[in-house]
């Protein structure tokens, strides 16, 4: 039993052992996370031992969150649980492919907290073997998630009627695979230096204008600020496709939307130098990489516009799903404002690692990508577990998330510029300062913390409880995963139209408001009055299916 467990290829049993395994990564590095909080506000070898110690709580807090939750939870997780039903498909394109890469991300996960318990040096060729396994499997998937997105859309399923979670996970698909592919290439080069003595990154094979360090940071950067768009853009399409939803509208630019995300994933690979001006760039990359990482602003821009060009006279049901999806937008504008300090040619090079950077980097990436996967999970978790999370306890996990991250976040970017303007002479009035902030940004990472335990308890409840729901779609969404369709019904279905056909006249009593994809076309039922969604065919009701 247990090894027909181990040997399941089903993309759903992947997924959710994918959002399970994040789940853990999350709460371990909330505690690492704590843990150095309280050794800044603190100092000292009382909370931890030496230096090196909090080196390696820092990378394992890193790693975890960044390649665990943040690349495996919204692509991984969500993705290979929902792609293939939301095209139409019954599985994804190479099970066992899916198989691996998920083992491949659980061997590599436990190598990089082991790394955390052994000696320097040890731990950190451990750690690097540990992530160029997580680089194989995240190539592995990304090759999947491309290949059944073209390759096994359901008879009808044209590229634009796919929902824009599936147009996410496939742009992210290809960057994922070009990305890590540079950072496996470059990993290992480092891995046989510190192993079988090569030169690749040694003196005595760079050329004299480039250091061993600049070399290396100039392949690791292509890689880390890529990565960034790896993480926020399948966040980019749940948060369209659930605002949607919940406003009953199609999505606002539908196009637009969609070129947005492929520019989104195209400028990743193009503003890599802008966080290595000062490793020895020719002196026209700055200005070079500091349009391009400006540039960014017209297709987030674009997002912003149709996220509220979709709730413009709409009528939002709150939900705790939409209002993780608002929350989402709130943090994603607030964390991209301070990102324009970082687009200047002089300032990331001084600013590499203070607070204000920590505190725009979690903004953007960590906190407002957790808030898309809270979403998410609250969204889509009666059609993976057949039951529905509390919308009381969902609220209450929310506003307290919520507020606990703005006073974490916001005072550590006061931190950072404190440290960039503070004037000789008032030196005593900033240290004080310093240290009333670094408590606030302490109490509020507790609080955050606790809110957590109010959401472990919200599915714990959820889980252990004894009914179901009757209603299968009980958020009424119009996408393909909602129909309810046995997985041996696929190859016969056929796709009619786009994934947010939402009806706002000429619907008789007794009807929804929305047209499931599947639906069967009718020449005389009314069309809705404007449709951004294109792919739409005569509109039926939703009984006729």
């Amino acid at each position: 039993m247990l090894r027909s467990s181990l040997a399941a290829t089903s993309h759903k049993t992947i997924g959710l052992r994918y959002l399970w395994l994040a789940l853990v990564s999350v709460f371990l590095g909330m505690i690492t996370s704590l843990v150095m909080r309280i050794q800044l506000l603190w100092p000292g070898p009382h909370v931890v031992a030496s230096p090196g110690a909090y080196a390696s709580l820092t990378l394992v807090h890193g790693s975890l969150m960044v390649f665990v939750v943040l690349t495996c939870a919204p692509q991984a997780g969500f993705g290979t649980y929902f792609l293939p039903t939301q095209v139409g498909a019954e599985e994804m394109a190479f099970p066992r492919v899916t198989r691996l890469g998920f083992w491949l991300t659980v061997t590599s996960v436990i190598g990089m907290v082991a790394a955390f318990f052994c000696a320097a040096q040890s731990g950190l060729t451990l750690w690097l073997a540990s992530v160029l396994v997580f680089c194989i499997g995240a190539a592995l998937n990304a090759l999947n998630f491309a290949v059944t997105t073209v390759d096994l859309r359901a008879k009808g399923m044209t590229l634009p009627r796919l929902p824009v979670t599936a147009w996410a996970w496939f742009i992210n698909a290809i960057l994922s695979l070009l990305i890590f592919s540079m950072l496996l290439a470059a990993g290992t080069l480092l891995l046989c230096d510190r192993l079988i003595a090569t030169h690749f990154f040694a003196p005595a094979w760079t050329a004299a204008a480039a250091s061993p360090i600049a070399t290396w940071q100039r392949l690791f950067w292509f890689f880390t600020q890529a990565q960034v768009y790896v993480a926020i853009l399948p966040c980019f399409g749940i948060v369209t496709h659930l605002i949607a939803t919940f406003a009953r509208k199609p999505v606002f630019a539908f196009r637009g939307v969609i070129l947005a995300l492929c520019a989104v994933g195209l400028c990743g690979f193009w503003i890599w130098g802008e966080h290595a001006f000062e490793v020895g760039l020719n002196p026209f990359s700055p200005l070079v990489f500091s349009m391009m990482a400006m540039s960014l602003g017209v297709p987030a821009s674009i997002l912003l516009i149709s996220w509220f060009g979709t709730l413009w006279h709409a009528k939002p049901r709150l939900s705790t799903a939409m209002l993780f999806s608002i929350g989402f937008v709130s943090l994603f504008v607030t964390g991209g404002l301070t990102g324009l300090l970082l687009a200047r040619a002089k300032f990331p090079g001084v600013a590499a690692g203070d607070d204000l950077v920590n505190g725009h980097y979690h903004l953007v990436m960590g906190i407002a990508a957790t808030f898309a996967m809270l979403a998410a999970l609250f969204f889509w978790f009666p059609k993976m577990f057949g039951r529905a999370l509390s919308e009381r306890l969902g609220k209450l996990h929310f506003w307290l998330t919520f507020v606990g991250v703005y006073l974490l976040f916001i005072p550590m970017h006061w931190l950072g510029l404190i440290s960039h303007v503070a004037h000789p002479a008032g030196e005593a009035a900033a240290a004080s300062l310093v240290v009333a902030l670094q408590f606030c940004v302490t109490l509020a990472t507790v609080i955050t913390i606790a809110a957590q335990g109010i959401f472990v308890l919200n599915v714990a409840l959820a889980l252990a409880g004894n009914s179901g729901l009757r209603d299968t779609n009980p958020w009424r969404a119009a996408s393909l995963e909602w129909a309810g369709l046995a997985a041996n019904a696929f190859p016969a279905i056929t796709v009619h139209r786009g994934a947010y056909e939402f009806l706002q006249s000429g619907i008789q009593d007794g009807h929804d408001d929305f047209l499931s994809q599947i639906a069967l076309p009718m020449e005389n039922f009314p069309a809705p009055p404007s449709s951004s969604n294109p792919g739409a065919a005569p509109l039926s009701p939703l009984g006729s299916t």
